[in-house]
């Protein structure tokens, strides 16, 4: 099976924590260790790129609603 990983939030709908990396992109919980690469979260704002890279949490690493099971 192929599942494409969904497509961070747009960069303007970030908190100051997830658009500096501190944060999972998905839950906002605090980022320690662990942490994994989400995507690009991408926005504008008139002539500004916002453009950047976002992190996940090790339970969310697949994306929002598909956490990781603890178990396995």
């Amino acid at each position: 099976m192929n599942a494409r990983r969904p497509e961070p939030p747009p960069a303007r709908d970030l908190s100051y924590e997830q658009y500096s990396g501190r944060a999972c992109v998905w839950c906002g919980a605090q980022l320690t260790s662990g942490a994994v690469a989400a995507g690009i979260s991408r926005g504008k704002i008139g002539a500004v790129v916002l453009d950047i890279g976002v992190y996940a949490c090790p339970l969310h690493a697949n994306g929002p609603g598909v956490a990781l099971d603890r178990e396995a």
